[in-house]
């Protein structure tokens, strides 16, 4: 395979301590062809702005962008596609850290001319996806009226629907959660809240894409996401073989099952999770016009 010149954007917020590591990791790689990084710092408040700066500003293949305010993952990455200067452009996110061979398996994917879209994430993207740009121009990147989650499906979705195809491999990254991981009561709290507001983006997905989402999120009747679906997303046993564990899809672990009190709290915060999940997904049938729970 003759391997194409690549261009990688890391959209980041808040993040510096693990964005360095993906940064290091990134500059680390083994690929037989030219590639360049692109860092979109959106806003942040921490030293991001100055570690960029400091140690990273110098090195060749990195550019850097920087937003005065937070304007959302979408509008990040979009303006590292603008400034991609290569045919392919991959996404990874800032608290992922590469292998050396990570960026040749992942682009080892593009076996057709039929194949559109790659990744080592799962689902249908997300981090470690691959793309070509001249794809992503022609759908217009990222929609932005998802601010954050679901626009990863929705891109690949709009280009499955151009007629061309998505495809799994092997891309090997580790996945930091560091800086993400709730550590007490309180943040759990709002940790949980966060992802339930995530889900009222499940219905402008439906609305967009009512094929291809109705069978991705397991739609039933037309509007009911299975319940089981639901619970599955909090108690980490969306695929099969994974260990029944407190946790989200992004793989933070919260509570571990050691004992059948674990088991327990974690299968009844699960049900309880399933009832904020329709709960806001109504919010966003009224937002969006489309009924889904």
């Amino acid at each position: 395979m003759i391997y194409p010149k690549t261009s990688i954007v890391v959209a980041t917020y808040n993040n510096a301590n693990v964005l360095r590591k993906t940064l290091n990791g990134l500059i680390q790689i083994v690929y037989p062809n030219d590639f360049e990084i692109i860092v979109v710092n959106d806003g942040s408040t921490d030293n991001t702005k100055q570690v960029l700066e400091k140690e990273f500003s110098n090195i060749f293949n990195i550019k850097i962008i920087n937003f005065e305010k937070n304007s959302g993952v979408c509008k990040a990455r979009n303006a590292g596609i603008a400034l991609a200067q290569y045919e392919f452009v991959v996404n990874m996110d800032h608290d992922c850290v590469p292998s050396k061979s990570w960026l040749k398996d992942l682009i080892s994917g593009f076996s057709s001319d039929k194949i559109g879209v790659v990744s080592s994430y799962g689902g249908f993207g997300g981090t470690s996806t691959a793309f070509r740009k001249n794809l992503l121009n022609k759908v217009g990147g990222y929609d932005e009226d998802y601010y954050y989650y679901r626009e990863d499906t929705d891109l690949t979705f709009k280009i499955i629907e151009l007629g061309y195809e998505f495809k799994l491999v092997k891309a090997e990254y580790f996945h930091d959660h560091t800086e993400s991981k709730p550590l007490t009561i309180v943040n759990m709290l709002k940790y949980v809240f966060q992802r339930w507001k995530y889900h009222m983006n499940d219905v402008l997905l439906y609305k967009k894409h009512p094929r291809l989402a109705g069978d991705f999120l397991n739609i039933k009747f037309g509007f009911l996401i299975s319940p089981l679906s639901d619970i599955s997303l909090a108690t980490n046993t969306w695929e099969k073989g994974r260990p029944l564990a407190l946790s989200s899809p992004r793989g933070i672990v919260l509570i571990e099952n050691k004992t059948i009190v674990h088991a327990l709290v974690i299968v009844g915060v699960g049900i309880g999770y399933m009832f904020g999940l329709k709960f806001f997904r109504l919010l966003g049938s009224l937002k969006y016009g489309k009924f889904l729970i």
